[in-house]
């Protein structure tokens, strides 16, 4: 079977997913243990956080969401100033709630928004059944 050069790109760009199946897999089957779930759990977090892909959601001129393509939930587009702003909100207590509000308006923020959400609480779970063992 040839898979086209396309194909394998998309694939690479949505590497953590296919990673967040395999928690839920080693969840629900019996082979993967504690540490390892742990572990995968843990590389989706960072791949949500740095390398998933979505919309910038930074502020523009216009005081509008920017929709140039980032890598990430706290990663901004090739504008270096939004890379900062993006961190600045992730950092800054009082700008939590428009981070979210701009990182849930597209598809890709929701999917790795969830996603985050899901590897970080199985990380918790797992971690907490290889101390109680």
């Amino acid at each position: 079977m040839i898979v086209k050069a396309k194909t394998k790109k998309k694939i690479g760009r949505l590497w953590g997913y296919a990673l967040l199946l395999v928690v839920a897999y080693g969840w629900f089957g019996t082979t993967l243990g504690p540490g390892v779930i742990a572990a995968i759990s843990g590389a989706v977090v960072l791949y949500t956080l740095f390398q998933a892909p979505m919309w910038c959601c930074a502020d523009t001129r216009e005081n509008e969401p920017c929709r140039n393509n980032a890598y990430g939930i706290l990663m901004g587009c090739s504008i270096q100033q939004h890379k900062w702003q993006k961190l600045k909100m992730s950092v800054r207590v009082d700008m939590w709630g428009r981070l979210t509000k701009r990182v849930l308006t597209s598809i890709g923020g929701v999917a790795a928004s969830i996603s985050a959400l899901a590897a970080t609480m199985s990380a918790f779970v797992a971690l907490g059944a290889l101390i109680a063992k």
